[in-house]
């Protein structure tokens, strides 16, 4: 693949880019609809779709791509509500995304002042990474079809999705052409895709002759999926198959902090994996001044275990008001609710630190990046 060449030009103003195989690495969205599947709907959503990835990869490589798509939007989407979809693509998505942007890409669509980001994915899972961190100003993806009751029927409005999107992409650039289209070449000669709009085409972003400053994206702060790694094919048959032995390993866990004395716990849990190592000596109250507030960052579900180790007693732990009760059975520490209304968490902070030491974490949620998330 090879860039057209074109006379040298100030720096471009507008910019049409597809994400898939462009601004992202991977050309396939099948990892990104398994962690769809998996965050906003559990793991028998996200084994199913798993079991059909021969039937998407054969469509794809016998050329029904529309049809492949069309079965991953609906086993990922299928019964959700839209609200469910945005808060994925909020709160899991940007991480992914942003490991997988091209940074040879990103050069180029970074140098234009308008910026539009087209997709073959639904535009909902696109739409906030796109404009909050690459400061797109458009998104232009298929639309998912959301029946009377506010469930997704798994159906996308468009048929023919190629031409939808050379259409939307036309009727933003009414006056002028897009200065520069950035996508892989389409698969067939006789095909035509929004890059026949563009007065310059790339093909391949390392090759761009410009030499401009380049900032970088726009951080992802916050995460909170349930999984650390892109769930390819391998990876997810991988968690698949671990998913029984760790349940098993979980009850072991979860039965020995309840049975054995805390100090015996790290080292009866360090035959299944885990290792805890404490350096320092926790502090000491003295008289009747009351407990001391720890505040701490939060990595796993159980912190609180581990912090109650390095004390050398169980301590209470804040947790916010939408916490299953279900984890007060299985909790081995107490656990203190807040409301977020400052005067009475204040007075039950206060109540509790009365008693003895009080644990809070005040990211308000697990964080595996090694950064406090903003307060």
């Amino acid at each position: 693949m090879v860039m057209e060449e074109t006379s040298r030009t100030p720096s471009p103003y507008s910019v049409v880019s597809e994400c898939e195989g462009t601004l992202l690495k991977s050309n396939d969205p099948f990892s990104y609809f398994m962690l769809l599947a998996f965050d906003a709907s559990g793991v028998i959503r996200f084994a199913i779709l798993l079991f059909l990835w021969p039937v998407t990869t054969l469509l794809n490589v016998f050329s029904y791509k529309n049809a492949a798509l069309k079965l991953m939007i609906f086993v990922a989407t299928a019964g959700l509500r839209e609200s469910d979809i945005e808060l994925v693509s909020r709160i899991v998505l940007p991480k992914f995304y942003m490991d997988d942007l091209s940074m040879d890409t990103w050069k180029v669509f970074s140098s234009c002042k308008k910026r539009i980001v087209v997709t073959r994915m639904p535009r909902v899972i696109v739409e906030w990474f796109a404009k909050e961190h690459l400061s797109a100003q458009e998104v232009i993806g298929t639309e998912l079809i959301v029946n009377r009751f506010g469930f997704l029927t798994g159906l996308i409005q468009e048929t023919d999705i190629d031409t939808i999107v050379l259409n939307r992409v036309a009727s933003l650039f009414v006056d002028r052409k897009p200065h520069l289209g950035l996508g892989r070449r389409p698969a067939l000669s006789n095909s035509t895709t929004f890059l026949s709009l563009c007065e310059e085409q790339i093909h391949e972003s390392n090759k761009w002759n410009q030499q401009v400053e380049v900032q970088p994206p726009k951080p992802v702060i916050f995460h909170d999926g349930g999984l650390v790694k892109r769930p390819t094919p391998a990876t997810a048959l991988t968690i698949l198959i671990w998913f029984p032995f760790g349940i098993i390993l979980a009850v072991i866990r979860i039965l020995g902090v309840f049975v054995l004395p805390m100090w015996l716990i790290p080292y009866v849990i360090s035959l299944s994996g885990c290792r805890v190592t404490v350096k320092g000596k926790p502090p000491h109250t003295a008289g009747n001044s009351g407990g001391v507030l720890f505040v701490c960052n939060h990595i796993t579900t159980i912190d609180p275990v581990v912090i109650s180790y390095a004390l050398g007693h169980t301590t209470p732990i804040v947790v916010i008001f939408h916490l299953s009760r279900f984890y007060d059975i299985l909790s081995p520490v107490p656990i203190v609710r807040f409301t977020r209304n400052r005067d009475v968490d204040a007075a039950k902070m206060k109540q509790e630190l009365a008693k003895g030491d009080l644990v809070v974490c005040p990211e308000g949620t697990i964080c595996h990046q090694p950064f406090l998330l903003r307060l």
